[in-house]
């Protein structure tokens, strides 16, 4: 769900919004503040995806809301003067509702801020490292950190995650280590890979997982597994 905040000095706004937010499927509506100051604190430590925001108000100006925000979701402004429009787009918000606005329009502005958060999510998402693997006929990326263990299938692997199903994609075990990075993953057995930190428990000839899942470990590996054992 995508979360919603409100931020307007009338109550019928609020009200109004809020109706519109739960029409649209997809959207969750997380409070909503006629007193602007007291919306910074609450934005700041909460995830907030869109902030439906209005320009003026009593103690403090929309845009001086935005400028206080260290944790900045995508804006939509709300205003009934439309004078401040140049103002907000120099803000780079995702749109601007001039009041009165319709549901139609209300659709439009989400419709720009949605794009703008899957943007957004896209830019974090290549920033952290991970590794692409063909899978189901399509190119997919596996963040290291969400990895707990691979398994050998003879010709397949299955790359077990921390949340979803398995990853079932055609190479060798071999070649998969090879493009994980060697402080963080280690093959304990002729069939396994593990994520270092998911290791739970370390026993001479198995190891269990943070998720009690137990992988064996082989002769091989003895010696690897009883460093890291010694390093913890």
């Amino acid at each position: 769900m995508i979360k919603c905040v409100v931020v307007d000095d009338e109550p019928l706004a609020i009200s109004l919004l809020n109706q519109y937010i739960r029409r649209y499927e997809g959207l969750e509506m997380m409070d909503g503040f006629t007193d602007a100051l007291e919306s910074i604190g609450y934005i700041n430590n909460n995830k907030v995806d869109i902030l439906f925001l209005d320009i003026l108000m009593p103690d403090i100006t929309g845009i001086g809301v935005l400028k206080k925000l260290t944790n900045k979701p995508v804006v939509i402004f709300t205003t009934a003067h439309r004078d401040f429009a140049v103002d907000g787009y120099e803000m780079g918000v995702a749109d601007y509702l001039l009041k009165p606005f319709d549901f139609e329009r209300f659709k439009m502005a989400v419709e720009r801020a949605v794009e703008r958060i899957r943007l957004k999510e896209k830019d974090n998402s290549d920033l952290i490292p991970g590794v692409f693997v063909k899978s189901d006929y399509k190119l997919i990326k596996i963040n290291y950190q969400d990895i707990i263990y691979i398994e050998s299938m003879d010709d397949y692997i299955r790359i077990y995650l921390q949340e979803g199903k398995p990853v079932i994609t055609l190479m060798s075990l071999k070649s998969f280590l090879e493009k994980l990075p060697a402080t963080e993953f280690q093959r304990v057995h002729r069939r396994y890979i593990v994520a270092l930190n998911k290791i739970n428990s370390l026993e001479t000839r198995r190891l269990v997982l943070k998720t009690g899942v137990e992988i064996p470990v082989g002769d091989t590996y003895q010696q690897a597994i009883q460093s890291f054992k010694n390093s913890r």
